[in-house]
């Protein structure tokens, strides 16, 4: 009788929720006063009038756990209300008798951080936690070793620790793959002046894709393509002399997209068809952000640069397939801004203030 009850109130904590470690506590005292109880009362019938009904002994006790965490929750709300006094005096201390003002200004930070810290769960922590280690990285790479650039790549961190803690773990090579691409791209292109061919790259994104794929024929014809692709446009840079031509190469993958279906082609009279004319409007403009990239590339050597066009693609997606958002195009907007005004005017150092329009924007769009 007395694990019959035990299990009971179990279940009943279990139901609302309550953390182990409470139950187990919880648990052990209610064995203990079972145990007591049974030897004065001498029957398991009056040591459960005794005690009472498990599920109303659960109710009891959770509105005592509940007030416990409530408790918790006043503590940790005027931690979080004085961390601005807190940063404030700080600042001024660091300023006034250490001549600190910079970088003592990065203790402002703790205001967010320890909201953070304090209201949310782990995993969900560590992902709002991430824009301001990138931030702080940054500054010490700046200011003490003056890499701005390529230090900035620091900022990959933030979208890849939120697809690494969200994602499933079979769609992260997927999700992940485009900023290790780009990560390549720029030590390719910084370290070795390898901005061409090093943009091949990239390849690997659709490469990891099509491993996805489950006809392994499909699959294993679609690697083969991109490797003839990359082979042929190697060959005829560095042996002919003539990357131009060696682009014709990557008709072979596009051609066998078209050829087992997953490239349509759409075309025909009914143009009151609003999504196939968006569908075609899509088409073309990948089209010609690819051609504009190699011209670009190869003209003008801009790899280091123009792949910023490729962010033109999701951009003009959200403005023809979905409710037109700052919010939701932004990101892209101060990428280009962030990455354009360092690159060609060297104002790395500052050009990631071009992060907080998102935020701003967020709120003047939801306000």
């Amino acid at each position: 009788m007395k694990n019959k009850y035990l299990d009971a109130l179990r279940a009943q904590l279990v139901e609302f929720k309550a953390e182990n470690s409470d139950i187990e506590e919880i648990l052990s005292d209610y064995s203990q006063l079972y145990d007591d109880a049974l030897d004065t009362k001498g029957s398991d019938e009056e040591v459960w009038k005794l005690l009472g009904d498990p599920k109303t002994v659960a109710y009891d006790l959770i509105d005592t756990l509940k007030i416990k965490k409530q408790k918790e929750r006043n503590i940790k709300t005027k931690l979080i209300a004085i961390t601005p006094f807190i940063s404030l005096m700080t600042f001024f201390i660091l300023g006034f008798y250490f001549d600190l003002w910079h970088p003592g200004w990065l203790v402002f930070l703790l205001i967010p951080v320890t909201s953070i810290l304090l209201s949310t769960r782990l995993k969900q922590g560590i992902i709002a936690l991430s824009p301001f280690v990138a931030v702080i990285t940054f500054m010490i790479l700046g200011f003490g070793f003056n890499l701005w650039h390529p230090g900035w790549m620091i900022f990959f961190i933030i979208p890849l620790v939120s697809i690494i803690l969200s994602a499933k773990a079979k769609e992260i090579p997927v999700a992940i793959s485009p900023f290790i691409a780009a990560v390549i791209f720029f030590i390719l292109g910084e370290v070795y002046g390898l901005w061409n061919p090093g943009w091949l790259v990239f390849l690997m994104i659709p490469m990891i894709g099509i491993l996805y794929s489950k006809n392994t024929l499909h699959k294993i014809i679609y690697e083969l393509s991109f490797i003839f692709a990359i082979g042929f446009y190697l060959y005829m840079g560095y042996i002919e002399n003539s990357w131009t031509t060696g682009t014709l190469g990557f008709l072979v993958p596009v051609i066998m997209g078209v050829i087992f279906g997953d490239i349509h082609i759409l075309w025909n009279n009914d143009w009151a068809s609003l999504s196939k004319v968006k569908a075609l409007i899509m088409v073309f403009f990948t089209s010609g952000i690819l051609v504009a990239f190699i011209v670009v590339g190869i003209m003008f050597n801009g790899w280091a640069y123009a792949w910023q066009f490729f962010l033109a693609i999701p951009v003009l997606a959200i403005i023809l397939f979905d409710k037109l958002r700052m919010t939701a195009i932004m990101p892209f907007i101060a990428v280009a801004l962030f990455f354009s005004l360092g690159y060609f005017f060297n104002l790395f150092h500052i050009s990631w203030l071009a992060f907080l329009l998102i935020p701003v924007t967020a709120i003047m769009e939801n306000a």
